[in-house]
């Protein structure tokens, strides 16, 4: 099953769409073609991606979520209500909202595609 998130730039305009496939525990980001405002971390300095694979999703969140080795960790954990240290379950809490960008995630649904969401057609 998919997990389907808008990505929202400065709480305004929906720009791309992120993925993430439970079975598979793989995310797959895009870029909404014509979108003003972009995550950088994730999708490059100049917008040179509109396709953002499982590595550079992750790579993004170590940018975005507290490390896993910060002092006073399990004080961050418990006051979010989290039994253990879960990078995504953290980017999903604060929203993706983090200090360095203006992007954040919202939920928009689920699907039982196989394979991931192709979203041209729908955004």
């Amino acid at each position: 099953m998919l997990e389907l998130y808008d990505i929202i730039w400065r709480d305004k305009e929906v720009v791309g769409c992120l993925e993430y496939d439970t079975e598979k525990k793989q995310f797959h980001a895009y870029l909404r073609k014509g979108a003003k405002g972009n995550p950088r971390g994730l999708f490059g300095i100049l917008r040179t991606d509109t396709e953002v694979d499982d590595r550079r999703v992750r790579a993004y969140f170590d940018d975005c979520v507290v490390p896993k080795t910060r002092q006073n960790i399990d004080d961050i954990l418990k006051h979010i209500g989290l039994p253990y240290y879960d990078q995504w379950e953290i980017y999903k809490h604060n929203s993706g909202r983090n200090v360095s960008d203006y992007a954040s995630i919202r939920f928009r649904g689920t699907s039982d595609r196989d394979g991931f969401f192709r979203p041209e057609n729908e955004m």
